[in-house]
């Protein structure tokens, strides 16, 4: 191959990341520098319930507690999950084109093809996370939201990290199955498990979803927490040790 799989799988997703980027630097300008106004006017004194609590929101009135609620807890959440979900899907699922048995039957074995998938999907994550949160800090000191900047990068290290994690965990699925339908379908499934269970589930139950892991700290009020962070990257890297094994072990044939 006149590339290698990392850069190939870079060059052929381009167009995607660029859409990508433009939604995820859309999306905190929507929202944030309409705050100030919103809170002038009592928009944003809503009463909880426990649809808020679901949903993970809470506080809207707070600064932290808008930019949260709309961009870490929803909208850019969301966004950043089916972006993850949708790439690493690709990586080695069965694909429509037979790119994959074609890359297999290149010089190099499938280790080394999923390590480097696997870079490409970390690669465009930080793109990702690097672009929502530039303009996360943008529309946050158009909206008056007076968050530090510092703040702002550590939940959004947490939202990357979530992101990736759940990444790999589809990287996972597909490496056992195959099958890109069954692979979207359980990645989601996964995805929605985690998000209901940090937000309903007990103390015991949220710590072991990796949302709680990225935003359970409230990195917005209280900043970087380390062994948050590391939670996440272990569980990346061990839900990639297991599709490594997957991937080696099936049969690419059925």
């Amino acid at each position: 191959m006149t590339r290698s799989v990392f850069t190939q799988t870079l060059k052929e997703q381009r167009r995607s990341l660029i859409g990508w980027s433009i939604g995820f630097a859309i999306v905190p300008l929507m929202y944030l520098p309409s705050y100030q106004s919103l809170k002038e006017q009592g928009s944003l004194d809503i009463k909880q319930n426990k649809m808020y609590d679901a949903m993970g929101v809470s506080d809207f009135a707070s600064a932290s507690g808008y930019l949260n609620s709309t961009v870490y807890s929803l909208m850019g959440l969301l966004l950043m999950l089916i972006f993850a979900v949708t790439l690493a899907s690709r990586s080695v699922a069965q694909e429509e084109n037979g790119m994959l048995d074609l890359l297999l039957a290149q010089p190099i074995n499938r280790v080394h093809l999923l390590l480097q998938r696997f870079a490409a999907l970390a690669v465009q994550t930080a793109i990702a996370t690097t672009v929502l949160t530039l303009s996360v800090i943008v529309g946050a000191d158009k909206g008056a939201l007076a968050v530090p900047a510092g703040n702002i990068l550590a939940a959004s290290a947490g939202l990357g990290l979530l992101a990736l994690v759940v990444g790999t965990i589809t990287l996972l699925v597909g490496a056992a199955t195959g099958r890109r339908s069954v692979t979207l379908g359980s990645a989601s499934l996964v995805a929605v498990a985690g998000y209901l269970a940090n937000n309903l589930g007990g103390d015991f139950v949220r710590k072991l979803s990796p949302f709680y892991w990225a935003n359970g700290s409230s990195p917005l009020v209280n900043g970087w927490n380390g062994i948050h962070l590391v939670v996440l990257a272990v569980a990346a890297a061990a839900a990639l040790v297991l599709a490594l094994g997957a991937f080696d072990r099936r049969d690419l044939v059925v």
